[in-house]
């Protein structure tokens, strides 16, 4: 009985969550706007950053490490996250071949 009050309750929070911003008006200000607009950026970078810099629990010093940089270095440099991820790739490619 409480795994089905915990379906049913979790679809109503589901439904409550997804449908409330289509009735209430939210009209944030342009603070607000730009906090929400950068937050799943930071999400993934401090998803990536936390696979980068420790994958199994310890601190990880190798090819990933320098490709996080290149990465950093070349979406800062060249305002393109998709440049800045294919020269990740190619770093983490290249030193892993003659590392």
């Amino acid at each position: 009985m409480t795994v089905w009050l915990a379906i049913v309750g979790s679809g109503i929070a589901t439904y409550l969550t997804r449908s409330l911003p289509l009735v209430v008006a939210f009209h944030p200000s342009d603070r607000v706007r730009r906090y929400l607009d950068d937050l799943p950026i930071s999400v993934i970078a401090a998803l990536a950053g936390a696979g980068v810099l420790a994958p199994e629990q310890r601190l990880a010093l190798g090819p990933e490490l320098v490709a996080a940089a290149a990465v950093i270095a070349v979406a800062r440099w060249r305002r393109n996250m998709l440049l800045g991820v294919l020269s990740g790739i190619a770093v983490v490619a290249v030193l892993r071949v003659f590392l």
